[in-house]
Formats: C-alpha cells, structure tokens, sequence
C-alpha cells in the first residue's frame, strides 16, 4: 500500500478535481452545450455563461494548485515535491491541449 504524506494528498486532490473538471469542461461543449436555448437576436445564451463558469473555476482550482505545488516544492517532503511537480505538469498538459480539445468537442457537438 502507498503511504502518502498530507502534501501528495492534497495533490491528489488537486489533481483529481482538475482532471475531472477538464474533462467535464469538454463534454459540456461537445454533448450539452448545443442543446441549450439561446434567445433569439441574442449572441450568448446560458450555456455560453456556464461555460463561462466552468472556465472561471478551472482557473481558480489551477492557481490554487500552482501555489500549493509551490508551497511544497520549497516545503514539502521529498514525496511532496516529486508529487507537485507531477500536478503542475498535469495542468500544463491540460493548459496546451484546451485550445484544440475544446475545438475537436465544439465540431463534434455541432455534428
């Protein structure tokens, strides 16, 4: 069994929530946003502000898992730091395939 100091359960977390959240992020465009009502004459409709949203809170969960990788890099146990290091590389993987992620889900909710 891994034993897991309290910094790489937090990174656990992080992550895990991230990951989840990107993923949910690219079904919503490619499943859910389509079908959701837009007024019309208008140019956003709901699923634009939700998106919105989700964008927000990926953003907001990122910079909170940089400055806890940050925090345990300089602080943390050893396990701590391979584990941080880990979570950042998670969300800079995330960071560069959204762009055409989110596009390859828009193109397959409009299909």
């Amino acid at each position: 069994m891994l034993n897991l100091t309290k910094g790489s359960k937090a990174v656990v977390v992080l992550a895990v929530l991230s990951i989840v959240l990107f993923l949910y992020m690219l079904y919503f465009r490619a499943f859910i946003y389509a079908d959701m009502y837009i007024a019309p004459g208008e140019p956003y409709g709901i699923s634009d502000i939700i998106e919105l949203l989700l964008g927000a809170v990926f953003i907001l969960l990122s910079l909170v898992s940089v400055v806890v990788s940050l925090v345990l890099f300089i602080r943390g146990a050893t396990q701590s730091k391979v584990w941080a290091v880990g979570l950042v590389v998670t969300h800079a993987i995330m960071y560069l395939s959204f762009v055409s992620m989110h596009a390859l889900a828009a193109s397959y909710g409009s299909a």
